[in-house]
């Protein structure tokens, strides 16, 4: 045997060391998480940083970034006092806006409004073996209560390279249209706040439009698994359903 074909085998060897060493710390990291829950707390702001209201300027007018500016500020005053809960078990998940009694100061509409920068207008709901999502919410137009059902697994999500550090765990960054996300692949569950999901890993940064950021402030994990409460009430269809029903009555309201 010659001395390159020994590098070349000894090479060949390392990599599948490696390989077995990846495949077993990851096995490991769902054997740790599989039979475990927690409870994740998420806070939610708008974006203020100067580039936005730059952008606002640009095309609208000074006038019309001062107004963003101020309106922007008052709904991250109020709702910077909300928590947005995240509860899962290693087959579901429900995330939810953790209600309080409203602030009589606060105008009403402002602080519904408020609750919508955390996704908090409505119930989602997962489950891993349904592959299924769900929101619960009321319909703005007839007042009743709705379930909308998509599935789980998004494959839209495009995984970058880029990585960063939240409450000490690696993340990763996903994009997706308007959409960016920061799962962390130690914690390998596909759940998230609001309509983040469907990564190989926990959300806990997720950012919509570049405008609503939401982002995870504390993680409680749990010594024994809770039971996670599916959304029963309302009527029940899919987003696509759901979707046209929204375009269908924005049609007859403007006249077409």
């Amino acid at each position: 045997m010659t001395p390159e074909w020994d590098q070349t085998k000894s090479k060949q060897n390392k990599m599948k060391r490696k390989i077995l060493l990846y495949i077993f710390l990851f096995i490991n990291s769902i054997n740790i998480f599989a039979q475990q829950s927690a409870i994740v707390i998420y806070k939610a702001k708008l974006n203020s940083s100067p580039e936005i209201y730059k952008s606002i300027k640009e095309k609208f007018g000074e006038s019309m970034m001062l107004m963003a500016q101020r309106k922007d500020a008052k709904f991250n005053v109020i709702v910077k006092d909300f928590d947005f809960t995240l509860k899962f078990n290693p087959n579901e998940s429900r995330y939810q806006w953790q209600e309080e009694m409203p602030d009589e100061t606060v105008n009403q509409m402002d602080y519904m409004m408020a609750k919508l920068i955390g996704d908090g207008n409505a119930i989602h709901y997962c489950n891993i073996i349904e592959n299924l999502y769900m929101q619960q919410f009321k319909d703005v137009s007839t007042g009743n209560v709705v379930r909308e059902t998509a599935k789980l697994k998004d494959n839209k999500w495009q995984i970058t390279k880029e990585t960063d550090t939240i409450l000490g765990y690696p993340v990763i960054k996903a994009v997706q249209r308007k959409k960016v996300a920061w799962f962390t692949p130690n914690i390998p569950v596909p759940f998230g706040p609001g309509e983040a999901r469907g990564l190989p890993g926990l959300v806990l940064k997720y950012v919509f439009a570049n405008k609503k950021i939401i982002y995870a402030t504390k993680i409680k994990w749990l010594k024994k698994n809770i039971k996670i409460k599916r959304p029963e009430k309302g009527i029940l269809r899919t987003q696509e359903e759901g979707r046209a029903k929204r375009i269908k009555e924005m049609g007859k309201y403007f006249g077409n």
